[in-house]
């Protein structure tokens, strides 16, 4: 279940590397590193990060609010962050048209996100063109022979917490 994290840092660095200002977008600086982020929620329903892939039964996406430890956040813009689903894999935050950020400092700390849960299957052989280019042996690209799922999270609005 490593491979997901590959898909989702390969993810990271493409969209963080390529994030511009939308003509018109005001530019702001976060200065604190706690509190509410876009949209303001009622965080008290939250379901932990930790049991999302158990939410996906009719559908692949589903509204939901959600709670964790960031693991990883964009240490550019804070235009991403990553919430520890255990096991090695991690939902993929970003934000909802790009209208907030968050603190460079997040990693480390909890957070509560209201929006958009997304699974999507990976298929064998994606996962194999990863590995490769990520300079696997063949025998480790070899050792793929089943799809994983992928989480993303397009969050409306974040609270990070103490």
């Amino acid at each position: 279940m490593k491979y997901p994290s590959l898909v989702l840092l390969l993810l990271i660095t493409v969209s963080c590397g390529q994030t511009q200002q939308k003509p018109g977008k005001a530019e702001t600086a976060v200065t604190s590193s706690t509190g509410n982020f876009g949209n303001e929620f009622p965080s008290d329903n939250a379901i932990p990060a930790i049991q999302v892939a158990g939410i996906f039964t009719d559908s692949d996406t589903a509204a939901i609010t959600i709670s964790g430890k960031i693991s990883a956040s964009c240490k550019h813009t804070g235009c991403w962050m990553d919430l520890d689903m255990g096991n090695n894999v991690t939902i993929h935050v970003t934000f909802e048209n790009e209208s907030f950020t968050i603190p460079l400092d997040a990693a480390g700390k909890n957070a509560v996100a209201e929006g958009i849960a997304i699974r999507e299957l990976i298929p064998v052989e994606t996962l194999r063109n990863y590995a490769r280019e990520d300079g696997k042996s063949d025998e480790e690209v070899a050792a793929i022979t089943a799809p994983v799922f992928a989480y993303e999270f397009i969050a409306k609005g974040v609270l990070i917490e103490e």
